[in-house]
């Protein structure tokens, strides 16, 4: 523009013609109008960028720190875990034993109990059974020339066993365990024992009750 008013400027010389007086305002007002536009655009250029910069400072510059410090923190957790993964191990391998143990103690609290109900019932049993026993000896004994060696042989070998009948310290759930077969098995033989000895004394009776009707 500058270039074309000097163009004007100088074709109005050459001429020798005196210059335009409206001509010339034209020309200003144009220049005039054209560094305004100008300004005006670079004041704008300028709060533009003044609003742009504190934007990405204070909004895109986190958001970037937190993107490229992403892979760092990755890589400080999976150490971490890899630090924490033993201890992790030993106290779940810890635990589990544990569980184990109280779970084998329930069981000895189980069986012992079971043996002590079972007891409480064969004492019971074996109780009713031995006073039968002396009844019926008794009964048998007073009738003389009866051969009782073999029921007296019988009695001498519960004895034995009942006496034996006792828990080790060491092994307690399977000595529990194995005194509950032996109590259950010398139950049977005094059952057995209690049954013959009636049978002798019905047979004795009889016998007897024979001789006296003769």
């Amino acid at each position: 523009m500058m270039a074309a008013i000097s163009h004007r400027l100088g074709a109005l010389v050459h001429h020798g013609a005196e210059p335009e007086v409206g001509a010339d305002t034209t020309v200003l007002r144009s220049v005039s109008s054209g560094c305004e536009v100008s300004r005006s655009t670079r004041i704008g250029r300028a709060v533009v960028v003044s609003v742009l910069i504190p934007l990405g400072v204070f909004y895109l510059g986190p958001r970037i720190y937190d993107l490229t410090a992403t892979p760092g923190r990755l890589q400080q957790s999976v150490e971490a875990a890899d630090r924490y993964n033993p201890s992790l191990t030993r106290l779940v391998e810890h635990e589990r034993v544990t569980v184990s143990a109280f779970a084998a103690l329930d069981r000895v609290r189980e069986c012992l109990t079971d043996v002590l109900g079972m007891g409480e019932a064969v004492s019971v049993e074996l109780s009713t059974l031995v006073g039968t026993i002396s009844v019926d000896l008794q009964e048998i004994l007073d009738h003389t020339g009866v051969d009782v060696a073999e029921l007296v042989g019988s009695l001498e070998s519960l004895s034995t066993r009942i006496g034996a009948l006792q828990a080790p310290a060491n092994g307690a759930a399977t000595a529990l365990s194995e005194n509950r077969a032996t109590m259950s098995a010398i139950l049977d033989d005094v059952r057995v024992t209690a049954g013959q000895m009636h049978d002798t004394r019905l047979s004795v009776e009889s016998a007897a009750a024979d001789l006296s009707g003769r």
